[in-house]
């Protein structure tokens, strides 16, 4: 039977009502376990600032956290279902070993704000990785604008052939996105760098807890002040969390379906490493781009569990059980991005330009809007112009001189130095 804190002699107990409410609690919990016992160890030194602990007692437990700590990154020690959640976890194994002192754990806190701050911790840890990733991603993108920069290649809207383009405009673009994707996880991480814990409930505790050495012990930019605030913000700050990881997911997304474009024998403008390829059952000729797939595919599985969050909030103030399920959201959520995103930077690099196709492509019909520009550069208004080139009968006795100023950030102007120095400066 599952061993709970709050549990009364006495009482009734049903395992299909302890199933139900539990969930899938303690599977999760194995993300968040670490921190959990940080968690612990920055609030008991605060327990002896105000003297509910001694200093050999803060020592003991201290102790005691750190084998705990061990023995679970060993393997030893194992989150299951006999415990109800990785906190009460925690309070068996130190009453266990130190007896009534480790019922003084739970001192000035309650498992609302102990699991908010947990996932706090979590969510700063894993949006730090999804930073580093992002840069790689960008670093990657940036290097192969660097080599492809001057290389033609259709440029498309609407899926038709528009203008003459580069393959350095193409890599520049995503390389951009995922620099401008760095800003906005600095932007979140900073959002949400607040400490939680200390609001217990939501109506914090008779007791003078000292939330600001909590707060530096733990690496927070601030307190989180209003205890109130501290449970309405759940689900808030992962709503905040999965729309960052969202704009890199939808990045990939867009990426994936050009690839699958150009790698079609109708494009035939690129190639990739055999790796990412899978072949068919049935069909002996087939190469298909499956890794690209399911990263195109994985950004449906996130846009899901933000709607799922989203709906899960529709809540008055104050904690409900309901705000149990928003750990799944963001558990889930980092690991799909991460997993999707770690596979990217090499998926890049194997890229192979087809560079006869992408030349050939360009054809004269492509080039009438540079042949507006070339004689609106003489004097001719924009609109005659445009409409001498339109009704041209043989568009190739106009003039086709190349364009020598190109407006910054276009194919003939990348400027990819100054992307280059923007990334640099990212921490």
């Amino acid at each position: 039977m599952t061993k709970k804190l709050w549990n009364i002699a006495g009482s009734n107990s049903s395992d299909e009502i302890n199933s139900f409410l539990a969930g899938e609690d303690i599977e999760l919990d194995r993300a968040i376990f670490i921190f959990d016992i940080d968690a612990t160890s920055a609030h008991i030194k605060s327990l002896m600032s105000i003297g509910i602990l001694t200093k050999p007692e803060l020592n003991k437990l201290e102790k005691s956290l750190k084998d705990l700590k061990e023995r679970f990154i060993k393997g030893s020690f194992k989150l299951t279902d006999k415990y109800e959640d990785c906190h009460s976890a925690i309070e068996f194994f130190l009453t266990k070993e130190l007896g009534d002192l480790g019922k003084k754990v739970h001192t000035g806190r309650s498992r609302n704000d102990q699991v908010m701050v947990a996932m706090r911790l979590f969510a700063k840890a894993n949006l730090a990785d999804f930073k580093k990733i992002n840069k790689k991603i960008a670093k990657t993108f940036l290097s192969l604008a660097k080599k492809y920069e001057n290389i033609p290649m259709p440029g498309y809207t609407h899926l038709q052939r528009a203008m003459p383009s580069s393959w350095g405009l193409w890599f520049s673009s995503y390389a951009e996105s995922f620099i401008d994707n760095v800003d906005l996880i600095d932007s979140t991480i900073n959002w949400i760098d607040s400490n939680p814990l200390g609001g217990a409930a939501g109506y914090g505790v008779g007791l003078p807890l000292n939330r600001k050495q909590v707060t530096r012990d733990l690496g927070f930019k601030r307190v989180q002040l209003n205890s109130l605030y501290v449970q309405n913000s759940r689900g808030k700050y992962e709503m905040q969390i999965l729309s960052t990881l969202k704009q890199s997911m939808l990045d990939i997304r867009k990426f994936s379906w050009d690839m699958s474009l150009f790698l079609s024998q109708e494009f035939n403008l690129v190639n990739i490493d055999s790796m990412y390829l899978t072949g068919s059952s049935i069909m002996p000729n087939k190469n298909n781009p499956d890794v690209i797939e399911i990263l195109r595919a994985n950004y449906s599985i996130l846009a899901g569990q933000a709607s799922e969050l989203e709906n899960l909030l529709s809540l008055p103030s104050g904690y409900h059980r309901d705000l149990q399920l928003t750990k799944r959201s963001l558990i889930s959520s980092f690991e799909i991005c991460l997993k999707s995103l770690n596979i990217v930077p090499d998926l890049i690099k194997s890229i192979k330009i087809n560079k006869d196709n992408s030349s050939s492509f360009i054809d004269e019909e492509m080039r009438m809007t540079d042949k507006v520009y070339a004689l609106v550069a003489n004097g001719m208004p924009f609109r005659d112009a445009y409409n001498t080139v339109k009704n041209a009968s043989d568009i190739s006795l106009l003039d086709s001189s190349e364009a020598k100023n190109y407006s910054e950030g276009s194919p003939g102007n990348l400027n990819l130095d100054a992307l280059e120095q923007r990334l640099k400066k990212q921490k």
